[in-house]
């Protein structure tokens, strides 16, 4: 990689006078005073001499001589300025790496130095993402620095903005998870009070279980077996549970890994995204024995495992169907909240999204 350090001479014939000679904010100095500016540059003389006049305001500059170069420094630094001149590596070619430049650095200020006054080129600049486009004049160093001055300070002012609206957008997330676990706690003591079941919990007399399994004798011995409250019903393929949850309510479903019509991933998928209250249970077959996963996504939480037998998983069911009822009671709560205070969470989603478009998340 070329670096120039900034020689001692003149800019095309005026001298690079002091920083405290300069007509630039004293302000703007302070605030930016060793911010590292990023020129890209295919002439070496105009490297040198426009880096004296940076280094005059007291500025960090790397110059590089094209875009490659550049694209490799701003993945490993920041930069709050990255100039390139217009016809760098060639004619034209500092315009066409201007949109590359923004998307590598984003938060960056980008300028595009120019010999030529053209409109088309500012307009084609600006749409690449560059905040200022600037004459090269030997005649004025001074301009050129107040306006990559100004530039810097306002990539700074924009990191600092940045980094702002992400510590309100942690704190904001901190207290809603802590407002919300303050309103659950007091539904819960609420209905302790009252003498009310716990919310969410189901009230009906059975758990309807539907076990997806080819070998649907596994699932008829589990039916023959099960005592109230669990009615367990037998499904031989993935789509013949689709359909079957497709018309009526089931509290869970259970999966197996032998399906031969469907990927037993896509049937979970499947049928949580169109009953969202049902709980969706992984069974799979091992050397040591069958395991019981409970499917959130693509989370997989471990309920039980070394199943060897119809009679041994059925056993199980007591353990799932209590984190059934515990999935209800936090769903209970959530939208017993939601109703209580739906317009302070509508104003709290709203924030969150301007925030998150503002600081790119």
């Amino acid at each position: 990689m070329q670096t120039d350090p900034p020689p001692t001479g003149e800019l095309g014939g005026a001298r690079a006078r002091p920083a405290t000679e300069q007509s630039v904010s004293g302000s703007f100095t302070r605030e930016v005073v060793g911010a590292e500016v990023l020129l890209i540059d295919a002439d070496a003389s105009s490297r040198a001499l426009v880096g004296q006049v940076l280094a005059a305001a007291e500025l960090n500059v790397t110059a590089v001589a094209d875009p490659e170069e550049a694209r490799a420094l701003l993945a490993r630094r920041f930069f709050s300025v990255v100039m390139i001149d217009a016809d760098t590596p060639a004619p034209g070619g500092g315009l066409e790496a201007a949109a590359g430049l923004r998307a590598a650095a984003p938060t960056s200020s980008l300028v595009l130095l120019t010999t030529r006054r053209s409109y088309e080129d500012a307009v084609a600049a600006v749409r690449a993402g560059a905040v200022d486009v600037i004459l090269k004049s030997p005649d004025d160093p001074a301009s050129l620095m107040e306006r990559i001055v100004q530039a810097a300070a306002r990539s700074i002012e924009r990191s600092q903005i940045d980094a702002v609206l992400r510590d309100v957008r942690e704190t904001y997330e901190d207290m809603l998870k802590q407002f919300l676990d303050a309103e659950r706690r007091a539904l819960e003591l609420d209905e302790r009070l009252s003498g009310r079941a716990a919310r969410g919990e189901s009230t009906a007399v059975e758990i309807r279980i539907l076990v997806v399994a080819r070998l649907v004798e596994v699932a008829e011995e589990m039916a023959a077996l099960a005592q109230p409250p669990y009615r367990i019903t037998a499904a031989r393929s993935g789509g013949e549970a689709l359909d079957r949850c497709g018309s009526s309510r089931y509290h869970v479903v259970m999966i197996s890994d032998d399906l031969q019509d469907l990927p037993p991933s896509m049937v979970a998928r499947s049928i949580s995204a169109s009953s969202g209250e049902t709980m969706v249970v992984g069974l799979t077959g091992t050397p040591t024995g069958a395991v019981l996963d409970m499917i959130e996504g693509d989370r997989r939480v471990r309920l039980a495992d070394r199943i060897g037998s119809p009679e041994e998983l059925l056993a199980t069911l007591d353990g799932v169907t209590e984190v059934f009822r515990v999935r209800e009671r936090e769903r209970g709560y959530l939208q017993a909240i939601r109703e209580r205070h739906y317009e302070l969470l509508r104003r709290y989603a709203m924030l969150k999204s301007r925030i998150d478009r503002l600081v790119g998340v």
